[in-house]
């Protein structure tokens, strides 16, 4: 089902709109997983651009479990999509991509109230010159990085590796990112019990992680400054 859509100010000649910016609004606690520590979760969404903007609001039986939208061109085509964590009460988080007109795709739902996805980043992980989406599917229990396409208006995975992890519960910061030292992208997170920093390649269809050292919130902030 899609989202219901409340639009305050509509984009003059939708179908060339382009996404400028994207925020999460509506503050709600009518989901009580606080996940990311606090017992406030989002119940709409704000999509900006050149135009104007339209508010995205959900149904009741959804919120947005998420630190923010994350604007960003998701297939190489030159126009910006939204990226955000959108969960249903009952069956969980799912990864769903928002246009200027509103709800596109989105990962299927976990399957039971209370689990979580973590995105990761966004970037060209396998030198196609096209950019892949990476997450973390239950990263406090399945901890399973999951790499994803958004191509053709749908978001296809790729490829799942498990053993990794980007969250601790109550954290209200997501770790790590997508990086690239000049030789290519790379996924940078922890390994499942946080004693790790891990990068992982995606090297024809699979993944190839390699530990950096011990992980620490430093060693993670150098590694993606690509000083480790």
């Amino acid at each position: 089902m899609k989202s219901v859509f409340c639009a305050a100010l509509l984009f003059a000649g939708v179908a060339q709109a382009q996404v400028s910016g994207a925020a999460l609004t509506q503050a709600t606690d009518r989901y009580d997983h606080a996940i990311l520590g606090d017992a406030l979760e989002w119940g709409g969404l704000r999509i900006s651009g050149p135009a104007g903007a339209i508010e995205v609001t959900l149904p009741q039986s959804r919120v947005f479990e998420d630190i923010e939208a994350r604007v960003a061109d998701l297939d190489g085509d030159g126009a910006a999509e939204v990226l955000v964590v959108e969960t249903d009460i009952a069956r969980g988080a799912s990864l769903a991509v928002y246009d200027a007109q509103g709800w596109v795709t989105a990962t299927p739902f976990i399957g039971r109230t209370h689990r979580w996805l973590a995105p990761l980043g966004i970037g060209d992980m396998d030198g196609d010159g096209l950019p892949e989406i990476a997450y973390v599917d239950r990263p406090h229990l399945a901890r399973e990085l999951v790499i994803v396409q958004y191509r053709g208006r749908k978001l296809v995975e790729i490829v799942r590796i498990s053993g990794l992890t980007n969250h601790r519960i109550g954290d209200a910061t997501i770790a790590g990112g997508i990086r690239n030292c000049g030789q290519g992208g790379e996924a940078v997170l922890a390994n499942a019990d946080w004693s790790q920093l891990m990068a992982v390649r995606l090297d024809a269809g699979t993944l190839v992680p390699r530990a950096l050292g011990p992980y620490s919130p430093r060693a993670m902030a150098q590694a993606l400054a690509c000083k480790g």
